[in-house]
């Protein structure tokens, strides 16, 4: 659903706006960011700081709730909870008290339908300790993933995936060859492992296409086709589309193909900016078919 520009919108206000999109209506964080999405009222700076403090709050959603708990009567309507959830996150990762405190009961009085509960939010935040430490242990896999994941590795396995997933992963890139970018790491498989990115738009190369995002697990299936130039290739469930500029800068004539018009617009957007050509179609794959095979 498209949401109007927010005068006034800080990433603060965006991270809480994509949390009770995501943990309040099932929605997709991929489908959040399109142009006219939560962050639409916010500069490219501050619509990755958002990003970055919704997905820290989205790792620890129960070590931050295990800690309110016991500071709460009963557990507030959504939209206050995640407010807490975020400055309980930026509390934890070391930034100022007095800045998240204010800014937590700043977005609470902003909005009519929370005005009423800056009080608590207040004197909830006030009660935390300035050395604030999240509980563990980690936050867990949803039952549905982590019942086979103990069956197959047992549980002090399992335990330690989630122990890594509850870590804010490197950023890795894969290259054009020759191409400006970002001092980094190389990894043995050739992907460029940043550890901390900020902004990736205002990354060196950016610009000038000569790089994408793309995690390095990802960009070894592209690879595995071997020479793929002048052979026509489908990707499927192909947004944001790692793997289609990998083709296409290979040669291949690619189709991209994805359910998702949302998620595509991603992948137009890294077509346009790096100078590569795929066909680009928004089906259901059970169902699309070719003109040609």
């Amino acid at each position: 659903m498209a949401q109007a520009k927010t005068a006034g919108l800080t990433a603060r206000g965006g991270a809480v706006a994509l949390l009770n999109a995501i943990l309040g209506e099932g929605r997709l964080m991929s489908q959040l960011l399109s142009e006219d999405g939560p962050l639409a009222g916010l500069s490219g700076p501050e619509r990755a700081r958002a990003q970055r403090l919704t997905l820290a709050v989205l790792r620890a959603v129960e070590p931050v709730d295990r800690l309110l708990s016991p500071l709460l009567r009963r557990v507030p309507p959504l939209a206050a909870m995640n407010v807490l959830r975020l400055a309980v996150v930026e509390l934890a990762n070391g930034a100022a008290p007095h800045g998240v405190v204010n800014e937590a009961v700043g977005l609470m009085r902003a909005g009519r339908k929370t005005t009423h509960q800056a009080g608590l939010v207040n004197a909830v935040l006030r009660q935390l300790p300035p050395d604030l430490q999240l509980p563990g242990p980690a936050q867990r896999l949803p039952r549905w993933l982590r019942q086979p994941l103990v069956h197959t590795w047992g549980r002090e396995a399992v335990s330690a995936m989630e122990a890594v997933f509850a870590v804010p992963p490197p950023l890795d890139l894969t290259l054009r060859q020759g191409a400006e970018a970002p001092e980094g790491h190389v990894l043995p498989t050739g992907s460029l492992r940043l550890a901390e990115a900020g902004q990736v738009s205002a990354l060196p190369g950016y610009a000038a296409g000569g790089w994408w995002v793309q995690d390095a697990a990802a960009a070894l299936a592209a690879p595995l086709l071997g020479a793929v130039a002048g052979q026509r290739v489908l990707d499927l469930c192909a947004a944001p589309g790692g793997k289609t500029l990998q083709l296409a800068a290979a040669g291949a004539d690619v189709t991209a193909l994805d359910i998702s018009e949302p998620r595509l617009a991603r992948l137009r957007e890294n077509l346009s900016r790096t100078g590569l050509a795929a066909q680009v179609v928004a089906a259901d794959a059970l169902v699309w078919r070719p003109e040609a095979p």
